[in-house]
């Protein structure tokens, strides 16, 4: 018989659950065991654990990173509901790291989890499955299939207005707008991710994550980059993924460097490279018509 963790009442921002209390070892996390403990940013699980009921870790805002065991774990509903910065799911076996094929493993991982991806594909909620190096081919393939899934669904296919009874219809369009706008961000930052970690990435999902970001969704696209705080904005590896995908061909180097004024330097560095690079290859070519 094992233990079953209640409820979580300390207040540290990293945590390790132990693998026995009261001389039994834990095996279920309880229903809201850490519901809205927005103070925990690290939780790590042990290897004991089988079971993680309904609403566990619902509402953790702060939690950045989570370490299960590599194992077959019986998740409940919405257990990772509201936590949207989480980063990584690690994995663990005998307590030590495992040491996967793919870099970008725990990111997938955190993303099936933050978005409730694993409904889609009930494999990849398989830790076991996820954490063998020889499995994980098979894991990316239903993520992949599972992100263009979520990326192809409507933008308010989970909207469910807040208090409805309180609200008129134009409060109930602006929420669902609001939500809109959400998802939007939340599938450019999958398809970003994923182009980010292209580990094994087939021609065709590499080709419908191109077309999202510069076809679907470039003006929510330019309003990332634009943002600092969203990091985007001052990180230079999503630039060189926007050249890399045929990003400036929608906006040229010269029309980003216009409109990112306060662009990280290494931002505007590339840029400005970029834009230098295609007047030499349009004088190039202009000299060879003249």
């Amino acid at each position: 018989m094992g233990y079953r963790y209640e409820r979580y009442e300390e207040n540290s921002a990293r945590v390790i659950l132990p693998g026995e209390i009261a001389g039994k070892p834990v095996t279920v996390i309880g229903a809201k065991a850490f519901l809205s403990c927005r103070q925990v940013e690290s939780l790590k699980l042990p290897d004991t654990l089988e079971q993680v009921e309904d609403w566990a870790f619902a509402h953790m805002k702060g939690l950045k990173e989570i370490i299960f065991p590599a194992k077959e774990i019986l998740f409940g509903k919405k257990v990772f509901l509201g936590c949207d910065g989480l980063q990584r799911v690690l994995l663990t076996r005998g307590g030590e790291a495992v040491q996967g094929q793919y870099e970008g493993m725990s990111f997938f991982l955190a993303s099936v989890f933050r978005l409730g991806m694993e409904h889609m594909w009930r494999d990849l909620s398989d830790l076991r499955l996820a954490g063998n190096a020889e499995g994980q081919w098979q894991w990316l393939v239903g993520y992949d299939e599972a992100m263009v899934q979520y990326l192809m669904r409507a933008d308010d296919h989970d909207f469910e207005p807040a208090f409805i009874g309180w609200f008129d219809v134009e409060d109930v369009d602006d929420q669902r707008a609001g939500h809109m706008a959400g998802q939007k961000k939340k599938k450019i930052a999958l398809a970003f991710q994923r182009l980010l970690y292209p580990e094994r990435i087939s021609e065709q999902t590499e080709k419908i994550l191109k077309e999202y970001l510069v076809e679907k969704a470039p003006e929510q696209v330019l309003e990332l980059m634009r943002d600092v705080e969203s990091g985007y904005g001052s990180h230079v590896k999503y630039f060189r993924i926007w050249q890399r995908i045929g990003g400036f061909e929608r906006y040229s180097p010269k029309f980003l460097l216009e409109e990112l004024g306060d662009a990280d330097p290494e931002v505007k560095g590339f840029l400005l490279e970029c834009e230098l690079a295609e007047a030499a290859e349009n004088d190039f070519f202009g000299n060879l018509e003249l």
